[in-house]
């Protein structure tokens, strides 16, 4: 089991806590409810490859999805490089994007938090 969370989240043993922009996962606390003792491996994921990530989802497979589904297909293909073995690979899109339309899908919005050039755009 491989657990996606975003880079400043506690998650996993960190201690230091960043400020991120994808919502919907990372804390700044250890939830009650999460035994970290069933997750094998944690991977940490930024705003920019999250976003971006989602962003193809929506242009290339038609998939409505917000940043945090963003984060866990690029924490997929991540786990698929460090484990190239595995067999089964199964990943949950967590989101719409429904609550997301004015950030991460806005071009604006997106170099204002530079996570887009003319390279990325589109």
């Amino acid at each position: 089991v491989v657990g996606v969370d975003p880079e400043g989240s506690v998650l996993g043993g960190r201690e230091e806590v960043k400020t991120y922009q994808v919502e919907g996962i990372g804390y700044d606390f250890i939830p009650d409810v999460l035994d970290q003792d069933l997750i094998d491996d944690w991977i940490y994921c930024n705003d920019r490859d999250s976003f971006l990530m989602a962003r193809r989802l929506i242009r290339e497979e038609g998939l409505l999805v917000g940043g945090s589904s963003g984060s866990a297909v690029w924490g997929m293909l991540e786990a698929i490089r460090r484990h190239p073995g595995a067999k089964k690979v199964l990943t949950l899109l967590p989101d719409s994007i429904r609550n997301y339309m004015s950030k991460f899908v806005n071009d604006d919005w997106m170099r204002r938090h530079g996570f887009l050039d003319d390279e990325t755009a589109g």
